[in-house]
Order: structure tokens, then sequence, then C-alpha cells
């Protein structure tokens, strides 16, 4: 089982979600664990049974209403849930993770979007890390940036926030672009309870490929095969 961490304080629940059904089309089963603020995953999936704290979702299973990550691990002991391939943690809330949980990752990826409100939250939390984890050198992040909208936006401006933080970045960040199809898309699947990603545009969609293929070991050519699948299929 593999766990990743999405940290970041900005709306990423459409580009986790979109990712948890690639996965699963691969044949991968995924749990996403919702760390985020005001329960936003509850309303994404329109879930109607508030007794239910794990439910399933296009396909993989989504964790929400937990205070933190030992009592997800809790739960899924003493419900006997069946296995996963991956976790996957939407974490903005601080105390959602301990250190241990942080070390034992799989991949940590940091999410930054351009709205200064979540970018100065974002900061004074990357600082807070970047002390605890000091004696070991420092974490270690791939960074996605959403919103992305060309000539108004550019790296230097979220850096400019994060910058005085003592993290060490992986690898180039993966830019995500803004766009009227990908919103409306994120509200039609709001409203809907389902989860399409065909009419996402060939530059989102090129930017989702480049993620899974980073943070794992499928080929570029099963993940494009995966991604048609995805396409076909309605939640």
């Amino acid at each position: 089982m593999r766990t990743w961490i999405f940290a970041g304080i900005c709306d990423k629940s459409d580009l986790l979600m979109y990712l948890c059904k690639i996965l699963t089309n691969s044949g991968k089963r995924v749990l996403l664990i919702d760390a985020a603020y005001e329960g936003k995953y509850t309303h994404c999936i329109g879930r109607l049974d508030p007794c239910m704290s794990v439910t399933e979702f296009a396909g993989f299973d989504v964790a929400t209403g937990f205070k933190d990550y030992e009592e997800v691990k809790h739960h899924l002991e003493r419900t006997a849930e069946r296995e996963y391939d991956y976790f996957m943690i939407d974490a903005e809330k601080e105390s959602f993770l301990k250190s241990d949980d942080w070390n034992r990752a799989d991949a940590k990826i940091w999410v930054s979007s351009f709205e200064v409100a979540g970018l100065m939250k974002a900061a004074s939390w990357l600082k807070e890390l970047s002390t605890t984890y000091k004696d070991q050198g420092g974490i270690e992040f791939h960074r996605v940036y959403l919103n992305v909208i060309e000539d108004l936006t550019d790296d230097e401006y979220i850096e400019s926030y994060l910058g005085n933080a003592h993290i060490r970045w992986m690898d180039e960040p993966v830019r995500v672009p803004w766009d009227e199809l990908a919103f409306a898309l994120k509200i039609e699947n709001e409203h809907t309870g389902r989860l399409r990603i065909k009419p996402l545009s060939k530059s989102y969609k090129k930017a989702l490929v480049e993620l899974v293929q980073r943070l794992t070991e499928m080929e570029n050519r099963q993940i494009r095969r995966t991604f048609r699948q995805t396409e076909r299929r309605w939640a």
C-alpha cells in the first residue's frame, strides 16, 4: 500500500478525484481521505447517509469526518474494510498528520493556487514543517500549481511566498491550467454526483498524465490507455 499526501491550502478536490478515478481504472483500489477544511468531500460526492464514514464513489472509496489519520486506520482495522493499493490524503488540517505519517508517506505533493490568503496560510504551515524536519535535511515535495493562467501567473509569484521555508522541491512543478471547461465540469460533477473527465481540455489532461507518470511506475502508454477507459466511463 502506498500513501500520497497532497498538502496545501487550496481547493484540490477535483484534481484528487480525477487521479483516484484514473488509478481505479488501472485496476488499483484507492481510498481518498478528506483532511480538508469544511469537509468538502461530503458535498463533492453527495453523501446522503451521515453515518457512513467511508463511502464508495466513482469506483474508489472516500473517507470523511475523521479527526486524524490514526482514527482512519483504526476504523479500517475495526470494520475489516478491504485492503487498498493507495491512500490519498487531501491535507489542509495541520493536526491531521503526525511526524511519523509524513515520514512514512511514499510521496508528498505540495499543491498551490494563486489566491493570496491560501498562499499566506500555506507559507506559515510550510515554515513549521521545515522546522520539524530541519535535522533530517528538510522535507521533500513534488509540486502542483493549480489554475495557471498563461501570461498572467508565474512560478515566481508562488515561490515568493513559499521560498522562506527550508523545503526541498524534487522537480519542476506540474502546471494545471485554468479554463472555463474545467470549472464548469467541476460544478456539473458536484451537482450530478458523477465524475466525468472527458470534457476536460487537452492541457488539463496532459497535466494529469504527467502527474500520474511522476508518482507511479506506470508507463506513458499505459497511463494514456487507462485515461481513455476513464473518459468512456461515467461514475
